[in-house]
């Protein structure tokens, strides 16, 4: 099978033995992996990676190609989409963290293990019929989430992003309105204008942004993978303690709890609840590193990369 195989000077692309499943596992012909934000990290700092080199990718979709022994669940021949994945043309999941994919949602949109994050999130900050809600930061996760707080019953949402394009997105998707970080009108910031706001950037000016733009008692949702600075991070806690606000860590680490929000997301994409597919663009598994030179250069708009293999590659979103 070609894998995607990153060390110190890159991805290399090249030919290793598929695997082959265990009890309880799933072997999955690879349609689509998307490239997630962590990803993107471990590129970024793998001058670390010495004389190592790692597969990479956990947002797998595809179709089953073997089972282990004692899986009941799936058959070959199954369209199914994982908590796990790899950037290569096959990978293994376990049987409890796969689902299969309602046969009306294109692979590449499927997503169902970044979804799974951003359901879960919801079910935390909990959006209550009415609530003014901030998305601060509207990439992938942000503008999901704001989806799914709109499906919740938020009363106003608005979008803060310092990009003039995704916030234009943010408004087709249910956005209220949209704004620059610049550009938020003045208020005072001990008394803040929203009672949930969702923090989906992981840089420092967005969560003290978040921290001034919450009401007193209402919530702010940690969407945002922290990773910069080794994840230290200055907050105003006398602003956090008077304003009485719930901070909650929007991340899952119970792959149980993660599976059901990934069966609710996928079905919410299915019956066209929730949309993914506006914020997908395609490359081909052997051009990855094209993939991520775009994603770094930030020259394209692009929310969610997704890495495809020759069954899909020749198709169109």
């Amino acid at each position: 099978m070609l894998a995607a195989l990153l060390d110190q000077s890159g991805f290399r692309v090249e030919e290793r033995n598929a695997p082959v499943p265990g009890p309880g596992e799933v072997l999955v012909k690879t349609l689509a992996c998307g490239i997630c934000g962590g990803d993107q990290h471990t590129f970024s700092v793998r001058d670390r990676l010495k004389d190592n080199e790692i597969l990479l990718g956990h947002e797998g979709t595809g179709n089953v190609v073997a089972v282990g022994e004692g899986v009941t669940a799936f058959q070959v021949g199954d369209l199914v989409t994982s908590l796990r994945g790899a950037f290569a043309e096959y990978f293994i999941t376990p049987e409890a963290e796969t689902m299969k994919v309602p046969a009306n949602v294109d692979p590449r949109h499927a997503l169902g293990e970044p979804v799974a994050c951003c359901v879960h999130a919801s079910w935390r900050f909990g959006t209550k019929p009415g609530d003014t809600v901030a998305v601060v930061g509207c990439g992938f996760m942000g503008l999901i989430c704001m989806q799914l707080a709109k499906l919740q019953g938020a009363g106003r949402i608005v979008a803060i992003d310092p990009v003039d394009y995704r916030r234009d997105v943010a408004l087709r998707l249910g956005a209220d309105e949209a704004m620059s970080p610049d550009n938020v009108p003045n208020y005072d910031p001990d008394e803040g204008l929203f009672d949930i706001v969702i923090e989906a950037t992981g840089v420092p000016s967005a969560l003290e942004l978040s921290t001034d733009l919450v009401k007193q008692h209402g919530i702010v949702s940690l969407i945002g993978y922290h990773e910069s600075q080794n994840g230290q991070r200055s907050v105003n806690m006398q602003r956090w303690n008077f304003k009485a606000i719930d901070v909650i860590n929007g991340h899952v680490r119970r792959d149980d709890e993660k599976f059901q929000a990934m069966v609710e997301g996928v079905n919410l994409i299915a019956d066209g609840k929730l949309q993914t597919a506006p914020l997908v663009d395609q490359y081909q598994l052997e051009d990855i590193s094209v993939a991520f030179d775009d994603i770094f250069g930030r020259q394209k708009e692009l929310f969610k990369v997704v890495l495809v293999t020759d069954e899909l590659s020749e198709t169109t979103e």
